[in-house]
């Protein structure tokens, strides 16, 4: 699997630190069944012993081995199965004292032996989503501050629904899909001017994810853009590419700000395509019309936008309207 190089050693010390905080719960555990049930310690050295003589029987070459391995195989079975009737009957599960790894595949070692474990590519791929991030103003973006006050409730056009109906059915939406979300799906393309909450309700949604554990990637597209170039120029160091087609979530924010050369449509492509093509849902908001998407995009490409779930923005500017608001304040 693919690895952000530049997270390697970080990555590598959470792992670390994740196998020292589980040996210390097993540790926790082990002091826990010898002080509340006695017979267990004395069961765990017969275990121990019976081991040992397994092993010896099986380096011995005398005519008696056989019988003596036979002998130590079914005392350490008998006493294993005490064990298990020990912890069942004291009211814990039978594998309470096995050792506890976060990952089984790996073991917590982040390699499986031919190649990094997918835990350590997640690992760093959280790492350079939350430094890609950082700029994103998620902290201030949650659904329970998304004011539909500021959207007129007077019903209007030829579907008689009025901006403020509209955003709600938008909210609700944006929640359902964050709640439900479980990493597959072909995500929403949302429509509408700017300043009308679609950059609002996408890091309401990510921060939703986030917190339960999803790796969330959010950017503009003329920035994620730019990024890669410069990546696969040599110009800079980093696996932009990598990380926007694996994320759990990639939310690309100002579709149409972009320079469209070959290239650049080239690239969107191979990113909503792949991302498609697996089944990981994106989040792409822009300020064109239909109209204009299908003018400024190849049919391949914007095929694949319209067949995501659309959310239509509509209203007056929120940002002119809370500039407006404070300054009669």
């Amino acid at each position: 699997m693919r690895i952000n190089k530049l997270y390697l050693e970080a990555a590598l010390k959470k792992l670390s630190d994740i196998r020292y905080r589980n040996k210390q719960l097993e540790e926790q555990r082990h002091s826990e069944i010898i002080n509340k049930i006695p017979e267990y310690e004395i069961l765990e050295k017969t275990l121990a012993q019976t081991m040992t003589d397994i092993v010896n029987s099986m380096l011995d070459k005398t005519p008696t081995a056989n019988d003596m391995l036979n002998a130590a195989t079914e005392k350490n079975q008998e006493t294993q199965k005490r064990i298990n009737e020990l912890l069942v009957t004291n009211g814990y599960p039978i594998d309470y004292l096995d050792p506890i790894f976060s990952c089984r595949k790996c073991k917590d070692t982040g390699n499986t032996g031919n190649e990094w474990c997918e835990c350590l590519c997640r690992i760093t791929n959280e790492m350079a989503a939350a430094e890609l991030n950082e700029k994103a103003p998620l902290k201030k973006s949650r659904f329970d501050n998304f004011d539909l006050s500021l959207y007129n409730n007077k019903a209007n056009g030829d579907d008689n629904i009025s901006p403020q109906a509209i955003m709600r059915d938008n909210l609700e939406y944006c929640k359902k899909f964050a709640n439900n979300f479980n990493g597959k799906g072909k995500g929403i393309l949302m429509i509408g001017n700017t300043g009308l909450g679609k950059t609002h309700l996408s890091l309401s949604i990510a921060n939703e994810l986030i917190e339960k554990g999803f790796c969330v990637v959010y950017g503009s597209v003329p920035e994620l853009i730019r990024m890669i170039q410069n990546e696969q120029y040599n110009k800079s160091e980093g696996d932009t590419l990598s990380l926007v087609t694996n994320s759990d979530l990639l939310i690309m924010d100002d579709l149409g700000a972009e320079n469209r050369t070959d290239w650049c449509l080239s690239m969107l492509y191979e990113i909503i395509n792949t991302r498609q093509n697996r089944q990981l849902p994106i989040i792409i908001n822009t300020n064109l019309d239909i109209d204009e998407i299908k003018e400024k995009y190849q049919d391949r490409l914007s095929s694949r936008m319209f067949c995501m779930k659309i959310l239509f923005f509509t209203g007056s500017d929120n940002r002119v309207e809370l500039s407006e608001n404070f300054g009669n304040m």
